[in-house]
């Protein structure tokens, strides 16, 4: 396996490879341009960034959005439609703010650089927000909101995850009604990764409501858990063993 760590977008995005066949050279050489694409993507949608573009067309200093920005703001709009508004990207203090959706987009680029090199077995970890090369399938631990070195679940990933939560970056989610946030932790599996990515943060805004969305989606299974320790999850969600739910 070849391995690779990359701090952008404001976290540490993890690489695993498995060369079979292919040069090393030529899996690295990948990895440099999965990592490259990985930092144009936070250089235009960065908000911490004063020169980004989102930057700019916060502050209202974009006339025409970029081809890129637009497709980001589609998902968003397709996103915040299917997750009955728990996820809005417009909602947010200090105007439009992607973050919920893009990681995980950026992530399924980067990862795209790798298959269309020829990478044939392949997991992107963009900050516990993963997806893998089609026909692969691992076993992925969650960390647990409040013990520090446990997993709440042992999920099966055979195409994307996504984790949202309140218990590494604080209080950072805002519910688009006025109400508080249901979960410190939601993870979201299956379909694409930046679908996945804005349901965790819906999940993790909406809880229960969401929940119920997300039993209706072929395809998605997710759970949430609460400040007091609560876990809910869809009826097809298996948590693996030695899960919380199963404990």
């Amino acid at each position: 396996m070849i391995t690779r760590a990359e701090p952008v977008m404001g976290t540490v995005v993890s690489f695993l490879v498995d060369p079979a066949d292919l040069d090393s050279a030529h899996v690295e050489s990948l990895l440099d341009a999965a990592a490259a694409e990985l930092h144009r993507l936070d250089d235009r949608f960065s908000t911490w960034k004063p020169d980004s573009e989102l930057s700019r067309l916060r502050r209202g200093e974009v006339a025409a959005p970029s081809s890129l920005m637009r497709e980001v703001m589609e998902r968003c709009e397709a996103a915040r439609d299917t997750t009955a508004g728990y996820f809005d990207p417009w909602a947010l203090a200090g105007g439009f703010d992607p973050t919920g959706l893009v990681k995980g987009w950026a992530a399924e680029r980067a990862l795209a650089v790798l298959v269309d090199g020829g990478v044939t077995e392949a997991l992107v970890n963009a900050g516990g927000d993963i997806c893998v090369s089609p026909g692969s399938t691992y076993d992925v631990g969650v960390q647990h909101p409040s013990v520090r070195d446990a997993f709440c679940a042992v999920i099966r990933v055979d195409s994307a995850a996504a984790t949202s939560g309140v218990y590494e970056r604080g209080e950072h989610l805002t519910n688009p009604f006025g109400g508080e946030v249901a979960a410190v932790s939601a993870t979201v599996v299956g379909g694409r990764l930046a679908e996945a990515d804005a349901f965790a943060t819906a999940l993790a805004v909406g809880g229960a409501a969401v929940l119920a969305l997300l039993e209706r989606i072929p395809g998605l299974e997710g759970f949430f858990i609460t400040s007091e320790g609560a876990l809910y999850r869809t009826s097809g969600m298996d948590l693996g063993p030695g899960s919380v739910a199963n404990a």
